[in-house]
């Protein structure tokens, strides 16, 4: 804690002392050498290259590495981003979860009511370090906002990237391989499309260019989070044995991005007093994101596979019976465009839809379908300000053909750290 404070109070001092957009020196680290006057020797296409992604309101991408609250030298420089985002929830319809827009929580057959929430929960703070090793850039990331799960409260400070690359190598917790960022939904709504990977987990991942220009593949081990649905006569524990094994190949031009991602993985359960039972899962995700026009990019993703759920909060294997389960299968697809409308105005829209399997002697009250859809309007009225609103629509369907929907109206207000 007391680290903590020091570091904190340091933040505040180097703060006071900047004016947006400069560089704060310290005293040279290097023995010669002059001070940068830009962040150039830091930049790097790996890190800071052209993306279809890259436009006004993108809460998935990380702060842009120039300008700002930044503290260099010649040989390191560290910027300090993140944003300040406050949301104004009011749903229509019942739905049990209240600061996101999981509509795999509606619930069927409820009486009808109404809620409305107000947090900042997905506010953040970043620390970008970067510094010169020979004739490259390293690079050290670590990012955090308020969705953590405290004792007694439901905004505890949550780690979301701590993460390392140097060359090709990239170790600590962020994206998982299997995922595409660029091909993130630009919604206000934290919760985002229900076919979409975006899972932040620990990894070693190596990635290599390819002799096709724009080309890359990547092979990653990464943190094995397996969920299973315990049949009621069972009484046992998931267990994880070996890692999730991932390639990925990806061609990257300043017009468009595809991917295609494959996740091998292995699924144990141990009954209480027996050996662990084992199975294989696997999963494919192909995503893209091209730009239309200068003002207009179009995003996509299907992802399909057996025993994937938990990539995207769903169980891997769910319960057939009293002392049975199964391998839950998954189909979804997701698409997008963002459109920027003029200089202070971007407007997004999204359409998603996730299937899960007719596995045979599961409870019917388990999830079959859901949908969620999501349009918004986003203005910028000053300099790293910002404000929104989004409407969101959503639907469940039970294995049993029951159904329901909800809608959602939210309005945001933010500020960028400079």
């Amino acid at each position: 804690m007391r680290r903590f404070g020091r570091c904190i109070a340091l933040a505040i001092a180097l703060t006071c002392g900047s004016v947006a957009g400069q560089t704060l020196q310290l005293p040279p680290l290097a023995e010669s050498g002059s001070v940068p006057n830009d962040l150039s020797m830091f930049r790097t296409d790996a890190f800071d290259g052209p993306s279809t992604a890259t436009r006004q309101n993108n809460f998935t991408e990380f702060p842009e590495f120039d300008g700002g609250l930044v503290v260099a030298n010649e040989s390191v420089a560290l910027r300090i981003g993140g944003f300040i985002k406050a949301d104004f929830i009011s749903d229509l319809d019942p739905i049990d979860s209240t600061d996101t827009f999981d509509t795999t929580s509606i619930p069927i057959d409820a009486v009808d009511r109404q809620n409305v929430r107000f947090h900042a929960r997905q506010s953040r703070l970043s620390f970008d370090t970067r510094w010169r090793v020979r004739d490259q850039v390293a690079r050290a990331f670590v990012e955090a906002d308020f969705f953590g799960n405290g004792i007694n409260r439901s905004d505890a400070f949550r780690l979301r990237h701590a993460y390392g690359t140097i060359g090709r190598i990239t170790v600590g917790q962020t994206w998982t391989t299997f995922t595409d960022p660029s091909a993130v939904p630009q919604t206000l709504d934290f919760e985002g499309a229900v076919s979409n990977v975006n899972r932040r987990q620990g990894l070693v991942r190596l990635r290599l260019p390819l002799w096709i220009d724009g080309a890359s593949w990547a092979i990653a081990l990464e943190d094995p989070r397996v969920v299973i649905e315990v049949p009621s006569g069972v009484v046992g524990e998931a267990r994880r044995e070996t890692p999730d094994l991932i390639n990925q190949l990806r061609y990257a031009r300043d017009w468009g991005e595809f991917q295609a991602a494959v996740v091998v993985r292995e699924i144990g359960f141990q009954p209480a007093g027996r050996e662990v039972d084992r199975g294989t899962a696997w999963g494919v995700n192909l995503t893209s994101s091209v730009l239309l026009g200068e003002r207009g990019r179009f995003y996509s993703q299907i992802t399909f596979g057996d025993g994937i759920g938990s990539y995207r909060g769903k169980p891997d294997v769910v319960a057939t019976g009293p002392t049975d389960a199964e391998v839950l299968g998954s189909f979804g697809w997701m698409a997008g465009y963002k459109h920027v409308l003029g200089e202070r105005w971007t407007s997004n829209v999204t359409f998603s839809h996730l299937e899960l399997d007719d596995v045979a002697g599961q409870d019917p009250g388990n999830l079959a379908e859901t949908t969620y859809n999501a349009i918004n309007l986003i203005n910028n009225p000053y300099d790293r300000v910002f404000w929104g609103v989004e409407y969101l629509y959503g639907e469940r369907v039970n294995q049993d053909r029951r159904d329901a929907d909800a809608t959602r109206l939210q309005m945001s207000l933010g500020f960028y750290l400079p």
